[in-house]
């Protein structure tokens, strides 16, 4: 956990059945179609963002933890897929990467507009708008045409049975992710 006296750069994601390694072999197969300018995402790294936090102060950590236990406590485990390549801010002009998510139940998008109203009442600002998905690369420069990559299929299910607060700590390699402490849904007892 981050030092006692500085802020602390926080996300809260789901806590899922693990998808990392599917995922990583599907990046052998992607990378090859890039040339240079992409920094891929480490598998480690490979998470379901439902609220980014940003920049907190430890002493207002313990309040986090209260606001995403109780949010985590009104659901109960379920299942998405995790479905083809997309990129934003669109697919021909991307300069994100990441792998599409499709919840049919809505889910994760009402954990995070709970998340964020919760969140709102404590000065944090409110998502303009919200496509859940997991980030597996940044273009460094320009963008890339996806439209113009053959991707095989990929379609699969996970399941989400909690949420994570991770705490991010920015190196000159990439980020490190910290979990700070995980929270079951209702009828999870993994």
């Amino acid at each position: 956990m981050g030092s006692r006296g500085k802020k602390m750069r926080l996300f809260i994601a789901l806590k899922t059945t693990p998808y990392e390694d599917i995922l990583y072999e599907k990046l052998k197969e992607i990378k090859p179609q890039f040339t240079e300018g992409i920094k891929w995402v480490s598998k480690e790294n490979l998470h379901v963002t439902v609220k980014f936090l940003g920049e907190v102060k430890p002493d207002f950590l313990e309040t986090t933890e209260s606001i995403v236990d109780e949010v985590a406590k009104t659901f109960k485990s379920f299942t998405f897929f995790i479905e083809g390549i997309s990129g934003f801010p669109k697919p021909t002009y991307a300069r994100v990467l990441f792998f599409s998510i499709k919840d049919e139940g809505h889910f994760i998008e009402f954990i995070m507009r709970m998340l964020d109203k919760e969140f709102e009442q404590h000065n944090f600002k409110r998502e303009e708008s919200y496509i859940p998905h997991i980030t597996f690369g940044r273009v460094k420069y320009g963008f890339v045409d996806l439209s113009s990559k053959k991707f095989s299929d990929i379609k699969f299910t996970v399941q989400a049975y909690g949420l994570t607060l991770i705490e991010s700590v920015l190196n000159p390699e990439g980020p490190t992710y910290n979990e700070i402490k995980y929270f079951n849904f209702v009828n999870n007892n993994v």
